[in-house]
């Protein structure tokens, strides 16, 4: 008996704005200034999509730059910051004026209400968030339970289900098997539970190697529709162990954004492809990136 075909469900990042439409909601992996998909965030502004209601735990630049490309429609997220760079400047002035509306979830709510959709159940119960009000302000998404066993009194947090989840990984296959050498953060949960998963990653492989590093795989490939090459596709952002985030780069970004002339930055976004980005942006430092993760590597094996 011969073998069943397997899928190839590889795409070019071109055809990202077929797969995301205006009005989806859309959830985007990483957190803090790792593992974001940026490279698909780039690509969804090219593509001019609009009124995409994001979903994010800690977002950064993803979040920023596509509030000050007018993708966004509504933000739900638990953190946005450029960390030790400052503020994320789009987003909070389009929040405080009102044109981007916004729900808050405490960080662990956010992920709850993600698993529980992932687990295939309309709520999962845990303690807290003491001290918040944010439960108060969202009836429709936080709810007062008493476990039936204890008689304790928990915080219910309501299933989230997105149209589309986009992570990125450091590699898969052909059949959507996705590999991660370090933290997927949110990732996994996120994909679990939405309707599609997109996953780009810095290199496609043969399922060779997937099968010969099959305890990296933290994304089984049934979870996946479609799977993206984007080398660098976390910069600025970082994606350990190819490469440290890229100071150099979203230090220029801060200052951009923060300016009054950001609209000349977004445009150069739209007209370049992510290959001409990368050679504008990188100038020759993804040697330097990937050296800096080994530098850290070293230094922590130092202390131990």
């Amino acid at each position: 008996m011969s073998e069943s075909k397997m899928p190839d469900k590889v795409v070019p990042l071109e055809s990202l704005g077929d797969l995301v439409r205006d009005g989806d909601s859309v959830a985007f992996g990483g957190g803090w200034f790792a593992n974001h998909p940026m490279a698909a965030v780039r690509e969804l502004i090219r593509a001019g999509r609009k009124d995409i209601h994001a979903i994010t735990v800690v977002g950064s630049a993803d979040m920023d730059l596509m509030a000050a490309a007018g993708t966004l429609g509504h933000l739900s997220f638990a953190m946005v910051t450029l960390e030790a760079f400052g503020l994320a400047p789009n987003v909070r002035k389009a929040v405080e004026s009102g044109k981007l509306p916004f729900t808050e979830y405490t960080g662990l709510g956010l992920l709850i209400g993600l698993e529980a959709q992932g687990r295939g159940v309309p709520f999962l119960p845990y303690r807290g968030p003491f001290g918040s009000d944010i439960p108060a302000r969202y009836p429709d998404i936080y709810a007062t339970t008493t476990c039936p066993f204890t008689g304790e009194e928990l915080t219910a947090v309501r299933a989230i289900q997105p149209d589309v989840a986009i992570v990125h990984a450091l590699r898969a296959d052909a059949e959507g098997n996705a590999q991660w050498d370090n933290t997927s953060g949110p990732d996994v949960e996120m994909a679990k539970a939405a309707k599609k998963v997109i996953v780009t990653c810095e290199e496609v492989v043969d399922r060779s190697v997937i099968v010969a590093n099959a305890h990296m795989t933290k994304l089984p490939g049934f979870y996946v529709n479609a799977v993206i090459e984007a080398p660098f596709g976390a910069h600025p952002t970082s994606h350990v162990p190819r490469y440290a985030m890229d100071a150099w780069e979203i230090m220029d970004y801060a200052a951009a954004a923060a300016g009054p002339s950001f609209s000349g930055y977004i445009d150069q976004i739209r007209g370049e492809s992510e290959e001409n980005y990368r050679t504008r942006v990188l100038k020759g430092r993804d040697h330097v990136l990937a050296a800096l993760v080994d530098v850290a590597e070293v230094i922590e094996g130092a202390q131990v």
